[in-house]
């Protein structure tokens, strides 16, 4: 029962995949609207990806470009509010201070992760895609649970940024998923 179960699993993804290549091939569908259908925000995905007017032409790895540059875009804005909001409001008290400084490093670490992402998504390397995106949000995570812990009460502060940037971020994890398939197809 296992062996057939696995088995129809496997037959299952075989043929979503397959369809998957087959009407990017012939150019049925929209790309964006394709890979946004599995994200777990479609709406959003779609969004934010036909912000860029390059999108509605772009491949399936030049969409993983545009995606990657509206995350790191996006975390570059924030620790930007971040180092604003530390340098304009001197009566923080010492613990939202620290949560935000915290964050503020945590923010570079995520910028550099998608940086380290564009060569590895130029060269095919999903692996390591997959792993620095990955970084990148347990790096805002940890910031977001800074908060949480430490100063509850002001949560909010980061959360929506924080949210947003985890949803851009999970587009680039989607595409790159798509990638690996269409890059095992290939071989």
């Amino acid at each position: 029962m296992k062996s057939i179960t696995s088995f129809l699993l496997f037959s299952a993804t075989l043929s979503l995949t397959f369809s998957f290549h087959l009407s990017i091939a012939n150019g049925r569908t929209n790309l964006i609207q394709q890979v946004c259908a599995q994200t777990h925000n479609k709406g959003n995905c779609v969004a934010s990806l036909e912000s860029n007017p390059d999108s509605k032409k772009a491949n399936l790895q030049q969409l993983g470009i545009i995606a990657l540059s509206l995350a790191s875009s996006n975390a570059t804005s924030t620790s930007s509010y971040i180092k604003t909001t530390l340098l304009s409001n001197k009566s923080l008290n010492p613990v939202t201070e620290q949560a935000l400084e915290d964050c503020s490093d945590q923010y570079m670490d995520a910028i550099q992760q998608l940086d380290d992402s564009l060569p590895a998504l130029l060269a095919n390397a999903t692996s390591d895609v997959r792993a620095w995106v990955r970084t990148a949000i347990a790096d805002v995570e940890s910031c977001e649970n800074g908060f949480k812990k430490n100063i509850p009460d002001q949560q909010m502060l980061l959360s929506l940024r924080n949210s947003v940037f985890r949803q851009l971020c999970n587009n680039v994890l989607v595409i790159n998923k798509l990638l690996i398939r269409t890059n095992v197809g290939r071989n």
